[in-house]
């Protein structure tokens, strides 16, 4: 079965799909003659536009292009085998093997490195997924300034992940990515230093997204999500901490939330683990609550309260983490005004009056 997170990838990059179509539209798309738009592979060199070609039932793009994103150039090949670098990154790719070697280090592909047309392609996955949660952006400072409130805000989603999309290709992914940059003007005007997990259109992996929060020891960390559900009649926000899930509603949300994990390597573990430390969650309850009570009174929708999931950088945070979900995108009021600037800005102002609250009532180390 094809999953959950390709049918997102190809919702981004076919022609205005179906609100909310989770299932099997990439398969169609594969053996359609659909043509499909350029990408933008976001490498650390370079922002390379390419077209994805249609092969083994997925997607895949030239190796070359990946090289080009990466600043990479070939230093072996012996007809099967190519070996790129540039000095600090060698990455070794065979065709027709789903080995990939990164300075030594071996994973696999979910698909193997192939010929077409006499053009050597892999699957978009290694430029977009495997790559990125292996060679991590220089997007956050090496450290942060001691004595002042240190605060990590993670916009959901991003690059080939758009999340939930709502009623005219309303993507949460850009949504999310608004709301946070206002967060961020709205706590640093008093005097928070803030960092996002991502400030542009990249994808960037749940595990890479905690890592970023360990190294740098913020002091809380806040993701930021829009919701969608099958009932178009739901609405409301929610705010989650890590634990159980007292519902199912709650056990849906973690589990499309923790989808991205199945293009990440099992293998590269982060630790930390916010449901095991009593303190760091009763942390996560206070700032569940102190946010929840400021968007409760300034969203125009119901007020659905904390609940409990078991979302991936939520656990493997060190700190005390939320999740927010400021509206549903399958409803066509709440789709409103999240694509309205003046209401996303509304939303922002409360989360960062909401985490202000919090800080300014934390236990200090």
């Amino acid at each position: 079965m094809i999953s959950l997170l390709r049918s997102r990838i190809v919702k981004l990059i076919s022609i205005n799909p179906p609100p909310l179509l989770f299932g099997c539209l990439l398969p169609v798309l594969v053996s359609s003659g659909v043509t499909l738009p350029a990408i933008i592979i976001p490498g650390p060199a370079a922002r390379v536009p390419v077209r994805s070609i249609r092969h083994r039932d997925t997607l895949y793009i030239p190796v070359a292009a990946i090289a080009r994103a990466y600043g990479l150039v070939l230093e072996e090949e012996d007809g099967r085998a190519f070996t790129f670098g540039n000095g600090r990154f060698r990455i070794r790719v065979e065709a027709g093997s789903r080995e990939v070697r990164l300075n030594g280090t071996a994973f696999s592909l979910e698909d193997p490195v192939d010929w077409r047309e006499g053009t050597l392609i892999a699957p978009i996955y290694l430029a977009l997924v495997h790559l990125p949660a292996r060679i991590p952006r220089a997007s956050a400072p090496a450290v942060l300034e001691p004595g002042r409130p240190r605060v990590m805000l993670d916009p959901g989603h991003g690059g080939i992940d758009p999340g939930a999309v709502g009623e005219g290709n309303l993507l949460e992914k850009d949504v999310v990515l608004e709301i946070a940059r206002a967060v961020r003007l709205f706590l640093e005007a008093e005097g928070c230093q803030v960092v996002l997990t991502r400030n542009d259109d990249s994808y960037v992996s749940l595990r890479n997204r905690a890592r970023m929060a360990n190294r740098l020891g913020v002091d809380l960390f806040v993701s930021i999500h829009a919701n969608a559900a099958g009932n178009h009649l739901a609405r409301g926000t929610e705010t989650f901490y890590y634990a159980p899930a007292a519902d199912p509603w709650s056990r849906t949300v973690a589990r499309l939330e923790n989808a991205a994990l199945r293009l990440e390597n099992p293998n590269n573990r982060t630790t930390g683990d916010g449901g095991s430390d009593r303190g760091r969650r009763a942390e996560s309850v206070r700032a569940a609550r102190t946010v929840q009570t400021r968007l409760g009174q300034a969203a125009r929708s119901p007020d659905r309260g904390i609940k409990t999931a078991e979302f991936y950088v939520l656990k493997h945070t060190r700190m005390p983490s939320i999740l927010v979900e400021t509206g549903f995108l399958s409803n066509r009021q709440e789709r409103d005004d999240l694509a309205d600037g003046g209401h996303r800005n509304s939303v922002a102002r409360a989360i960062a009056r909401g985490i202000r609250d919090y800080l300014e009532t934390r236990p200090r180390p």
